[in-house]
């Protein structure tokens, strides 16, 4: 299993370079500019940043779990991990090759099960899985809606349902809010879950920032919710 993980863990940080070190397909960025996107509810640009810390802590996930696999804290993590990463490289795989497309959309979804099942299996004390689990279960959270409207509006058109592109764009930034409280009201999350989630919040607040804006507006409203959620969720934890 170690050796499977390690392979995942480096393949998923190299493959965003292949279009432009090895030529196949196309660079994720201009994919998705051809299949509509950036739509109003897309973070802006650098809020995609959050994937290099992720990758980074898989990468030492890996390293850890390949010098101690029978680490009690790590070993039971593996066969989640290994999931996440073989979904996250099939997905940029075929976002690269192929496009917008069911397949796709089935690859994000097992990355988000995969991680949040994970999540739930963190060890007390263990920092380093805290942040790659809650990391990626914040921004997925957030990613599994956008994908999900994406291909939905690819197959209905400019104008999905008859519906303006700001009114669209509710159906990712309401469920997407709604599913994060829930889960941090659950205490199922972090505060690394919590940050990233509200990381993606402030991307789409900041890509809608001309005049005004409904959709930024809703955007920063859902960024005081999930913060207030995760400080009462906290805050209930610490009650005796």
């Amino acid at each position: 299993m170690k050796t499977l993980v390690a392979a995942l863990a480096f393949a998923q940080f190299v493959v965003p370079f292949g279009p432009r070190l090895l030529g196949w397909g196309q660079d994720i960025g201009r994919r998705a500019s051809e299949n509509g996107l950036p739509s109003p509810e897309t973070p802006a640009g650098y809020a995609f940043s959050i994937w290099f810390p992720i990758f980074v802590l898989g990468i030492v996930y890996a390293i850890r779990l390949w010098r101690a696999p029978a680490d009690t804290r790590l070993a039971p993590l593996a066969p989640f991990a290994a999931v996440m990463f073989a979904a996250g490289t099939a997905w940029m795989l075929w976002t690269q090759l192929v496009g917008s497309s069911v397949v796709q959309l089935a690859t994000i979804y097992a990355m988000y099960a995969a991680t949040m099942l994970g999540a739930a299996r963190v060890a007390s004390g263990d920092r380093p899985s805290a942040a790659l689990f809650g990391l990626q279960g914040g921004w997925l959270t957030a990613a599994i809606c956008l994908n999900t409207t994406s291909y939905l509006r690819e197959l209905a058109g400019a104008t999905p349902f008859g519906l303006a592109p700001e009114t669209y764009a509710l159906f990712t930034l309401v469920p997407a809010t709604l599913l994060a409280l829930a889960t941090i009201l659950a205490r199922r999350a972090n505060a690394w879950f919590a940050g990233a989630f509200a990381w993606a919040l402030i991307g789409v607040a900041a890509a809608n920032l001309a005049g005004e804006n409904d959709l930024r507006d809703l955007a920063l409203g859902a960024l005081l919710a999930v913060l207030a959620a995760h400080f009462a969720a906290r805050g209930k934890e610490r009650t005796p």
